[in-house]
């Protein structure tokens, strides 16, 4: 974009309220002179410029006043700083296009499949879902995800993780599935910006793919998917780029981003947590938190950044430490401590390392041969910071069908201490405790010194 004079405005109905400012934005990349508007009240009696009033934003539509998608290019024409950072996130890179090769991930990355599943090529597959933290999965062309029932063979690929021992393998996905499983909007919804179904007044398909029932506007979760469509945040009025504030949404808290897809199903509002074969699904994280006790009435916004990755800048994306909130809180004679397992995983102890330990799996889980018949271990760290030290294992954190975390009259759950003590003290880099002990030891652990 070459230098252009920018005018900021926010509007209200068929009002304009101005922002009267001067300023000149070079860094990011795209040269933006705001100037002042018309009526603007740009001074003091005295003639001193007051200070600029706050910029407006919209907290409350989600479609901009029904604008249109514009695409992530036309963000990052301005937000250069901003789209650097989100490049590197695993909301980027939810589905990924193929073109005759391996997925291209950000470099300084350990993303990445391999290869194809037995029996296809590259050139048989169209899209990839994932691939970039935990696990990758296969669209073909017909735009239908590939599954083990249909194919007979192992059609997931699971990427390497330390703390399930995961050094990267194909698993299953769907055996008892006999065959495609259409890649719809039950599945694109959390997997791509402006995700809209299809129904008999737009009865159509991505791409003209017959799995993909539905449509989006963009792939991956891109800025549109959270901050709303983007056509009416810029527009051009005689010759100069106005921008609208009030016409990019924010959501202050994430309940009305992040709830819906970090969330089963879709949008849940239940509060239920969903579990299955003794782990935790993913995507839970909304409902985890309501389930946390004192920490229920956090955001997410509160510990994350939400433009930058937790696997590639921890130090940046974590807002907030446990101590910035815990600040006497003991280590409980751990800290300092590094937990070393026999295949090489190391993990520095730290709050996180009980409070948000592994009971959620996406794609793998801890093999007992490596961690003992008791610990359980999976791949994605919870956010229910709670600790049950109750001496009773994982089917009392489960409902009793196993599709459900437990939670009491207040809707609270925790987590037992098989996922907590046990995963590092299973006599495989640090002394074995059965679950009665760890029980008693954890009961008043914070204690030691």
């Amino acid at each position: 974009m070459t230098r252009s004079s920018i005018r900021l405005a926010s509007s209200f109905g068929t009002g304009l309220i101005s922002i009267a400012t001067a300023l000149l934005i070079s860094a990011t990349g795209c040269e933006l002179l705001l100037v002042p508007l018309p009526g603007a009240n740009n001074g003091n009696d005295n003639g001193t410029p007051n200070e600029p009033p706050p910029r407006v934003v919209n907290q409350t539509d989600k479609s901009n006043s029904q604008a249109r998608y514009v695409g992530a290019n036309a963000c990052r024409n301005c937000h250069t700083d901003i789209a650097a950072m989100h490049s590197r996130h695993g909301h980027a890179h939810k589905i990924t296009p193929v073109s005759g090769g391996p997925p291209v991930f950000p470099d300084g990355t350990s993303a990445g499949i391999p290869d194809t599943p037995v029996g296809y090529d590259w050139s048989d597959i169209a899209w990839i879902i994932g691939g970039y933290t935990k696990k990758g999965r296969f669209v073909d062309h017909d735009g239908y995800i590939l599954t083990t029932g249909s194919t007979g063979q192992r059609v997931q690929w699971n990427l390497p993780f330390g703390p399930t021992g995961n050094t990267g393998s194909w698993g299953n996905y769907e055996p008892d599935i006999p065959e495609r499983k259409p890649f719809d909007y039950a599945c694109f919804v959390c997997h791509t910006t402006g995700p809209q179904p299809a129904n008999a007044d737009s009865p159509e398909f991505q791409e003209n793919r017959p799995g993909m029932r539905g449509t989006w506007a963009e792939a991956g979760i891109q800025c549109e998917a959270c901050h709303g469509p983007g056509s009416n945040h810029f527009t051009t009025a005689g010759g100069d780029v106005v921008i609208k504030t009030d016409m990019i949404f924010v959501d202050p808290d994430g309940s009305n981003s992040c709830r819906a897809c970090h969330n089963r199903p879709y949008d849940d509002q239940t509060g239920n947590i969903v579990a299955k074969g003794g782990y935790v699904q993913h995507h839970e994280q909304w409902p985890e938190l309501r389930a946390s006790g004192g920490h229920s009435s956090l955001s997410c916004l509160d510990c994350h950044d939400p433009h930058r990755s937790v696997y590639y800048d921890k130090d940046n994306a974590l807002r907030k430490r446990c101590t910035d909130c815990h600040p006497d809180a003991t280590m409980a004679g751990h800290e300092g401590k590094v937990y070393t397992r026999s295949d090489g995983y190391t993990e520095t102890l730290s709050c996180t390392s009980c409070h948000m330990s592994y009971p959620v799996k996406s794609a793998t889980n801890a093999a007992s041969s490596l961690v003992g018949t008791v610990a359980r271990i999976a791949d994605v760290r919870t956010h229910i910071v709670r600790i049950n030290t109750g001496a009773v294992d994982y089917r009392s954190f489960f409902t009793p069908d196993g599709n459900s975390v437990v939670r009491d009259s207040q809707g609270r759950a925790a987590v037992t201490v098989d996922f907590v003590c046990i995963r590092c003290h299973n006599g495989n880099g640090a002394f074995a405790l059965e679950v009665p002990f760890a029980a008693a030891i954890a009961t008043s652990i914070h204690a030691w010194k």
